[in-house]
């Protein structure tokens, strides 16, 4: 218990860059936070900070362990927050950000599970595929497509989105041909367009082992998945988008996978909330009940009763 408390009282410091702001929010004298973080230095056989008269700065062994501590303060909040809410049950307004397509399939299906284990949570969730701003909008927790690039987030791993690439065979019948990347120069290509950002998403390919982006040139540019998937059932191009948008029009014979060979590696998918520490009890147990939920499975690359059928429609067409 010495020990976490040298470690508590360092972090305040380093945070604060003052021994004295560390002992007010420690409510100890800041004699006392210095002589903690001394004997802890003298365990460590390290020096963890520089200290002047006028401020107190981190050395560089103490940069390091700094961060190792502070993660290891925000797990023992977050365990101790856990164990906090295990008698309460789950309450209150939950905001949740789904995207359109993956919670309309997914999530929405499935939602009187969570109901009905939490009927004092109300739940509130925007459909969309824009990017929300959890703090800024106050929403709990979000599900979103893709590495992330906001390392202040905490993330959940929930499943992972593959990508393919789609025309229409009669498309395919009255255009060149199209079985590798070059081809596509000359086809019309459907692309998709962030609501939030207004930016092109690449299309994605992997060959020889290496992951390949590019950004071909348009034809028809759309800001809604499902909608890419209706324009390449009408014959408007090829396109790129989630498998299990397209797997009902690849069923039906009104699209096939090209370019199947070099598909590029799954997305991940991850919940995303803004900090572990002092989760309320709803967010926690709506992300622990999401990662249950079975996601998208990938489509396999060959798929006979969609290509009888395809071959079936090309004949016809």
């Amino acid at each position: 218990m010495d020990q976490l408390t040298g470690i508590l009282a360092f972090v305040r410091t380093a945070e604060s860059r003052s021994f004295a702001q560390a002992a007010r929010l420690l409510d100890v004298t800041p004699s006392g936070v210095s002589k903690s973080v001394a004997r802890l230095e003298a365990q460590l056989g390290l020096r963890l900070l520089h200290r002047t008269t006028r401020q107190v700065s981190l050395t560089d062994d103490g940069a390091v362990f700094f961060e190792h501590c502070r993660r290891l303060l925000d797990d023992f909040d977050a365990a101790r927050s856990l164990m906090s809410d295990r008698g309460a049950a789950p309450s209150g307004r939950l905001r949740v950000s789904v995207p359109s397509t993956l919670g309309k399939l997914f999530v929405v299906p499935r939602l009187s599970q969570f109901l009905a284990a939490r009927p004092d949570v109300t739940l509130e969730l925007d459909l969309s595929d824009r990017q929300v701003a959890l703090v800024d909008e106050r929403v709990d927790v979000a599900v979103r497509i893709g590495t992330l690039v906001d390392s202040s987030l905490v993330a959940r791993p929930l499943w992972t989105q593959q990508v393919v690439t789609i025309a229409s065979p009669a498309y395919l019948k009255d255009s060149a041909a199209l079985a590798t990347l070059g081809d596509l120069a000359r086809h019309r290509c459907l692309s998709f367009r962030w609501p939030t950002t207004g930016r092109e998403r690449p299309w994605m390919f992997r060959c020889d082992g290496r992951a390949i982006q590019l950004r071909p040139r348009v034809h028809l540019m759309l800001d809604e998945g499902e909608a890419m998937v209706v324009a390449v059932r009408a014959g408007l191009g090829v396109a790129q988008v989630p498998d299990y948008m397209a797997a009902d029009a690849i069923d039906r014979g009104e699209a096939v996978e090209v370019l199947a060979g070099i598909r590029p590696p799954p997305t991940p998918i991850n919940a995303v909330y803004a900090s572990q520490r002092n989760l309320p009890a709803r967010t926690r147990a709506f992300v622990d009940w999401l990662a249950t939920l079975p996601g998208p499975a990938p489509l396999p690359i060959f798929r006979a009763p969609a290509r009888r059928r395809a071959r079936r429609a090309v004949a016809s067409a």
